[in-house]
């Protein structure tokens, strides 16, 4: 936590999979997920969820952890 991060949030999938670049924040918070389990595949985890401080926009969004780089 309080990591200096680049926000590049990323959604969907295939054609349409989008990137919107949200500048950089600080981490403020990890929540980590469970594994979720399919029938014939196993178990498959999606990633943590990341709470963060925006400084272009001065709120706290949360986001998947595939969505920050840590800069510092």
């Amino acid at each position: 936590m309080g990591n200096l991060v680049n926000v590049t949030e990323q959604r969907g999938t295939g054609a349409f999979y989008r990137e919107t670049p949200l500048g950089l924040g600080i981490v403020l918070g990890i929540e980590k997920t469970d594994d979720l389990n399919f029938d014939g595949i196993g178990s498959f985890n999606l990633g943590d969820n990341v709470s963060v401080y925006l400084s272009t926009s001065c709120e706290v969004k949360h986001f998947n952890n595939r969505s920050l780089k840590v800069i510092q």
